[in-house]
């Protein structure tokens, strides 16, 4: 049937975007499972390696030095074990409205796969990483085609970070290379299995035609501000890709017209607290505002979050993005440490419209 070639190639599309070189979803930032499982507020928090991405100014306040050298993390869609569910069972009938009922219940939904790794070195007052994230996303459409947007995405940052007034104002610069490369459009169903069959489509073009490369140097500034010891209340702000990003095409290194379009500067506010502080116990409890000078919907911009914490142990976090609850684990013992968070990411225009529910896992394998 018709549907089921659909998801066949919807599986082919997917195997092919975690082998190439592309480019995920744009997003602002989101390379550690801590912040996500906190509701991704953590502009005010900073404490540890995601500084590097969130809030350069944290780096100032780390007390010791930190490196993770091989720490992958494999991240999925609910819906993707839905998608396979839902192939396996029409495969068992031949009836059109079995066929039909399927694409009803498949259409608007997005499926996600992705790898990532984060290795990291960093001190007081100075730190940088390598972000990598490779990954697919598909939007099924009503019309039998396909939105995918997939491949690599990497950021590489260069932190500077220094305490004034006695450690309770931090600033910190960071600057970064950002790389992009991948497919983001949408193909018919004529498309799709003429890429299967390694054709061209009806403009006479393969799959990698599509595929675009650039390169990008940016900029970050980060302020944390504690005015007292007691519970650390912080305000933080955060400017990411300062004036804008643009991309040069990696061969001609001309700036290009089109995808990839130019990272948008971000301005990003937060507040944490600790409410809790007792021998090794902790509860951290932190509110963000993300990208207030972009058009983007309200509920989209508030992320609150908590941490619950015993010592450098054990981490539990929840919170609230895109207008869904997050929640997160991370255990550290040694030379292992397992984070585990799941989340979502909100498809419509607003906080709570259409859900894409994921779930990601991370070990750190070696110091």
């Amino acid at each position: 049937m018709r549907w089921q070639r659909l998801a066949g190639t919807a599986f082919f599309l997917m195997s092919f975007a975690l082998t190439q070189k592309g480019v995920a979803a744009e997003r602002w930032t989101q390379f550690g499972l801590r912040p996500l499982g906190m509701g991704n507020a953590f502009v005010a928090v900073a404490d540890d390696f995601n500084a590097l991405f969130y809030n350069p100014a944290g780096i100032a306040r780390l007390k010791s030095w930190d490196g993770e050298f091989l720490n992958p993390q494999l991240t999925v869609s609910k819906g993707l074990g839905d998608l396979a569910s839902a192939v396996q069972k029409a495969g068992k009938s031949s009836s059109t409205s079995s066929t039909l009922d399927l694409i009803e219940k498949n259409t608007g939904e997005s499926y996600h796969a992705g790898l990532g790794l984060t290795p990291h070195l960093i001190f007081p007052g100075f730190g940088f990483a390598i972000g990598l994230d490779l990954s697919s996303t598909m939007l099924f459409h009503r019309d039998i085609s396909i939105d995918l947007d997939a491949g690599l995405r990497a950021i590489v940052p260069f932190v500077f970070a220094m305490n004034f007034l006695d450690e309770r104002l931090s600033i910190g610069l960071g600057v970064k290379a950002r790389a992009r490369a991948g497919v983001d459009r949408e193909f018919s169903m004529e498309d799709i299995q003429a890429f299967q069959k390694k054709e061209s489509d009806s403009n006479g073009k393969e799959l990698a035609d599509y595929v675009f490369t650039g390169l990008g140097v940016g900029a970050d500034v980060g302020v944390l501000f504690t005015p007292t010891k007691t519970m650390e209340p912080t305000l933080g702000v955060s400017i990411s890709d300062i004036g804008g990003t643009p991309y040069k095409d990696v061969a001609t290194g001309k700036e290009k017209l089109g995808r990839p379009d130019t990272q948008l500067p971000s301005v990003n506010v937060g507040m944490s607290m600790k409410p809790i502080q007792k021998d090794r116990i902790y509860v951290l409890t932190a509110v963000d505002m993300h990208s207030i000078n972009l058009p983007t919907s309200f509920s989209k911009k508030l992320n609150l979050g908590a941490e619950f914490g015993f010592g450098s142990i054990v981490k539990l976090q929840a919170g609230l993005y895109q207008g869904y609850l997050t929640a997160g684990t991370q255990l550290d013992v040694g030379l292992i440490n397992l984070r585990v968070v799941t989340y979502s990411e909100e498809l419509g225009a607003v906080a709570g419209f259409k859900e894409d529910r994921r779930y990601a896992l991370q070990i750190k394998l070696l110091l």
